[in-house]
């Protein structure tokens, strides 16, 4: 390979690689992924936040069964001393009962709220169960999509490592100071640094060469090279 066709496989290479890195940079599969991740992660936040809704609402609703289950415990301990033979006053017998009465009153309303609660958590428990199996769902999504971006990603990188490979074999054969020449402009004209003559004009140049340039390259011997007055590319006869 002579030194001008290595550079031209250079700057190929070049070309293949910034091609090959937006390519990673725009992996529909990367994409995929990160919309699966971001949804799960939602889930995930929501089934959070509904959680601790039932967390409050179990709390409370044991709160209430602690309070029914103190009322119970003193009805019975004043049914026991009403019933029980300790108390022979009519006064005190019809103090205890007017007690009692209330107390099984305000147990009534304490098991109303138990009842409310539990009618409460019936279904945002159900709704949480369904919230898991679409998060496990989402997980398995996630891991399939992850396995596929993996492989996607290793065969580009493979392509990027190949492409490298070849533009170093390339490099290696191209004259230091032209190939200096060549990085020096290549943030300027990207993948069209070194261009051919057409016999007519430079291949990169975005305008018609002037007739004084084209003669300027036509008198030159094939396979020779010089700047473009035009546009300050690379120009191979």
């Amino acid at each position: 390979m002579g030194a001008m066709e290595a550079l031209f496989a250079v700057q190929e290479e070049d070309t293949n690689l910034r091609q090959l890195q937006h390519r990673h940079e725009h992996l529909p599969e990367a994409e995929h992924l990160a919309e699966l991740k971001a949804a799960h992660a939602a889930q995930v936040a929501a089934q959070q936040n509904l959680a601790a809704e039932c967390l409050e609402s179990m709390q409370r609703q044991k709160r209430y069964e602690q309070e029914v289950a103190a009322v119970e415990a003193r009805i019975a301990d004043l049914a026991q001393k009403l019933y029980g033979g300790m108390i022979t006053s009519p006064k005190d017998a019809s103090s205890l009962g007017n007690e009692i009465t209330l107390l099984k009153e305000r147990q009534d309303g304490l098991e109303e709220k138990v009842l409310e609660y539990m009618e409460i958590l019936e279904p945002l428990n159900e709704q949480l169960e369904e919230m898991n199996r679409t998060k496990e769902e989402q997980e398995k999504e996630i891991e399939q999509a992850s396995a596929v971006f993996q492989k996607t990603e290793a065969e580009l990188l493979g392509d990027k490592a190949a492409a490298e490979k070849r533009r170093d074999d390339a490099a290696e054969q191209t004259d230091p100071g032209l190939l200096a020449r060549y990085e020096g402009l290549r943030r300027s004209f990207g993948a069209s640094v070194i261009v051919h003559f057409d016999g007519h004009g430079c291949q990169g140049c975005p305008t018609t060469m002037p007739a004084m340039e084209a003669d300027r390259f036509k008198g030159m011997d094939e396979g020779t090279m010089s700047d473009c007055n035009e546009c300050g590319r690379l120009v191979v006869r």
